[in-house]
């Protein structure tokens, strides 16, 4: 794993850290990095679980939670609240999480921003406004589950998509973002998936946020010529897998992840990475 660090121009003082793509693994790593840089804030932006159909249907049968069927997960969200306050949004992977799931989530002492922002102020004097994005595939889901529930009595504890059904986009719900945009104090979003920066809705690099953070791309899972081969959302020679973009009013940060979970597929000159950010306000002489 490598400890990837930025330095960028900002309001406040600040230095954060970006795990994203956990997939349920146990992050020893991962602590031992934060542990040491002691970072003001820590930053999950989606894919705690690795939440694909096959597991959710061992779940079912084995009628227990995924979060406790991935038994590292909770221990590891727990380590980072006590290191740092930690925020963590919702990624595709959490999409048929349950409002138990959820609730076991919050218990570990981090702050889930689903779909709302918070005002905070944190102990070096900094006072910032972050938000959480969920992923489009997680609230189709959610629409999917009120619907299904309609006309049929839940009998497991996961009601998944059949392939059929999947519809082929997912909508996010953008609507709370006029209200975190008019926030007046430096603002950082948690958004999962880093297509919605400029190559779909709601083309985040065109709102006035200081600074997304993200994941799901997983560095283009292959790497040639420092060149990310495929993202899920973006396709071929993905644009945005990796770094630092530049946008109307703020920048977006993608972290390469963690994990992986393309088993078939390793990772080919493209470690996991942990993303630290050190703002640091600009003074004009």
């Amino acid at each position: 794993m490598r400890e990837r660090i930025y330095h960028l121009p900002a309001k406040i003082n600040l230095c954060l850290c970006v795990v994203s793509d956990l997939h349920g693994r146990k992050g020893t790593e991962v602590l031992k990095s934060l542990s040491h840089h002691k970072p003001d804030l820590i930053t999950v932006p989606g894919d705690i679980v690795f939440g694909k159909n096959h597991v959710l249907q061992e779940c079912n049968k084995l009628d227990i939670s995924v979060l406790n069927y991935q038994k590292r997960v909770i221990p590891f969200l727990a380590a980072c609240a006590s290191i740092a306050p930690t925020y963590v949004s919702i990624g595709n992977h959490e999409a048929h999480l349950t409002e138990d799931d959820l609730e076991l989530v919050r218990s570990t002492g981090v702050t889930l921003l689903d779909n709302i922002f918070q005002t905070i102020s944190l102990k070096n004097g900094s006072r910032l406004v972050i938000g959480g994005l969920t992923a489009g595939f997680a609230m189709a889901c959610r629409s999917f589950k009120e619907e299904y529930l309609l006309h049929n009595k839940q009998t497991e504890r996961y009601i998944l998509y059949n392939p059929q059904e999947r519809p082929k986009c997912y909508e996010v719900d953008a609507d709370w973002l006029d209200a975190f945009e008019q926030q007046d104090a430096y603002k950082i979003l948690l958004s999962h998936h880093p297509e919605y920066w400029s190559l779909r809705e709601p083309y985040l690099s065109e709102h006035q946020i200081d600074l997304v953070l993200s994941g799901h791309a997983h560095g283009g899972q292959i790497r040639v010529f420092n060149t990310g081969l495929f993202a899920p959302g973006q396709g071929w020679f993905a644009k945005y897998v990796r770094g630092v973009y530049k946008g109307k009013y703020g920048r977006m940060v993608v972290s390469a992840g963690i994990a992986n979970t393309a088993k078939a597929i390793p990772r080919l000159f493209n470690p996991t990475e942990v993303v630290y950010i050190k703002l640091r306000q600009m003074h004009r002489r």
